[in-house]
């Protein structure tokens, strides 16, 4: 009886995700349509609509952050577009169009250069994704457990002889990547990015309107929020300055 009920639930719950999707269909077409008729505006609101049912995808972000930028509204390029590479750090196409987006700001910062070990592992965990490297690593350890079976059975020695290097080679890589995709799953996850909305924002030392005045950012430009505090935002650059904006200057992604 229980078995046929959870069945049952996981029919309706199927059901009811074919059926959100299918009913999602005619937004998604329609805004493609406007966005092939030059209807940037319409495009990008019938997306919205789509995100607003709860549907999420690097692709949907994408296409509404090219409907802000044929638009020019930058900022909300520049969002849109990290939106997508929060969730795929290796989606090439919104990596070009942001940093052409990132190109009309008015902000150019000059990041600090990393030790050269610290460049190498990032670029190397940014190959895949998260997922991918997870799956790297399952499929590793199982050619690592199936190496290691086939040195201890009564095989031909041929293949015994075959399974030692093999097997190292695999666990080495199993190893290798389950640290690297443990670190993806983090540099994704954890980190709070924010875009700057507001034309013009002045950064304080303190998360008050007293605090000094340490320097002035602009529109579009992508910062990383550290810490939260009634209605305040602290933030550091690329370039390392850090201090504190009003939440209401930016949007999270």
């Amino acid at each position: 009886m229980k078995k046929s009920i959870i069945i049952v639930i996981v029919v309706i719950l199927l059901g009811s995700f074919v059926k959100g999707q299918s009913n999602l269909t005619p937004y998604l077409d329609s805004a493609q349509t406007a966005y092939a008729n030059n209807d940037f505006k319409n495009s990008v609101r019938l997306y919205l609509r789509v995100v607003e049912h709860g549907y999420e995808s690097p692709q949907i972000f994408y296409n509404i952050g090219n409907g802000y930028y044929k638009q020019m509204k930058i900022a909300n390029a520049v969002l849109w577009y990290q939106k997508a590479l929060q969730i795929d750090p290796t989606y090439e196409d919104a990596i070009a169009n942001l940093k052409l987006a990132q190109e009309l700001i008015v902000d150019k910062i000059d990041p600090i250069t990393p030790p050269f070990y610290k460049r190498w592992y990032k670029n190397m965990m940014l190959w895949f994704s998260p997922n991918t490297w997870a799956l790297t690593t399952l499929g590793s350890f199982l050619l690592f457990t199936i190496a290691l079976f086939i040195l201890f059975s009564n095989i031909e020695n041929k293949l015994r002889g075959l399974s030692m290097p093999i097997g190292i080679l695999a666990f080495i890589l199993s190893v290798g990547s389950f640290f690297i995709s443990k670190s993806a799953y983090n540099y994704v996850t954890n980190r709070s990015l924010g875009v700057v909305m507001s034309p013009s924002v002045t950064i304080r030392s303190t998360p008050y309107e007293e605090g000094t005045k340490l320097f002035t950012i602009h529109e579009g430009l992508t910062i990383n929020i550290t810490t939260e505090v009634e209605g305040w935002y602290e933030i550091r650059l690329e370039d390392g300055r850090v201090g504190w904006l009003m939440t209401k200057d930016v949007e999270a992604i």
